[in-house]
């Protein structure tokens, strides 16, 4: 999602936010905003877009309650595995791999290989989360309902019960690389007895409609 100045209409980027004073600063005509404007969701949710999911989401009624869900299916799958399978093969099989051929252990070059095995492990999740991964809400006729994260099934589940639920919103953060690059991740976050937060690898759209979606069953919660 893009952001525009609210004076000037000129696009804002990841460097003209600043989080944690919720400041923009727009550098065509120098206007100063607030963060939190641009990325607040407006209304209460609207009965088509519950009913009619975009591309990629998904909605059943249950005879327990409503399943709803979208796919982290993402284009980047196509760099992301060709990039694995090189790095895996040519970091991995270099520190591993030549033992086992050799049928030989060597305990310095396994512990300097620990770091590697560990991000190969992330990387590879976040892979499958891009070819096949998905978000899963269930709530029951009570209220109580779970969230999965995952691919088939294997994920993590998170629970929560919607009558101890305050607020259901969409929280965004800045994020720096390495390269010191910034971008924005958004995610869902229900506040309440405790804190849930879900959905970063969903795409906009999709991302609104489970947030619609579950507003929809806590009427108190619209913005």
């Amino acid at each position: 999602m893009a952001y525009a100045c609210k004076s000037c209409r000129g696009p804002l980027r990841g460097s003209d936010f600043n989080v944690g004073t919720d400041v923009t600063l727009c550098p065509s005509c120098g206007h100063v905003g607030r963060l939190s404007d641009l990325v607040k969701r407006r209304g209460a949710p609207r009965a088509n877009t519950i009913l009619n999911p975009p591309p990629g989401a998904f909605r059943r009624d249950n005879f327990n309650g409503p399943v709803f869900g979208a796919t982290t299916r993402s284009p980047i799958a196509f760099f992301l595995v060709p990039f694995m399978l090189v790095w895996t093969g040519g970091a991995l099989g270099g520190i591993y791999g030549t033992q086992i051929v050799k049928g030989e252990f060597n305990l310095l070059m396994s512990l300097f290989g620990v770091p590697f095995l560990l991000a190969a492990l992330l990387f590879w999740a976040i892979t499958l989360m891009a070819i096949a991964g998905r978000v899963e809400v269930r709530v029951q006729l009570d209220g109580r309902g779970e969230v999965f994260t995952g691919v088939g099934r294997w994920g993590r589940t998170k629970t929560f019960d919607l009558a101890a639920v305050d607020t259901i919103n969409e929280e965004t953060s800045l994020v720096r690389n390495r390269r010191n690059h910034q971008s924005l991740q958004r995610q869902i976050v229900l506040t309440g007895d405790r804190r849930l937060a879900f959905g970063r690898g969903l795409s906009d759209d999709r991302r609104h409609f489970l947030l619609q979606s579950l507003r929809a069953l806590h009427p108190g919660t619209h913005d």
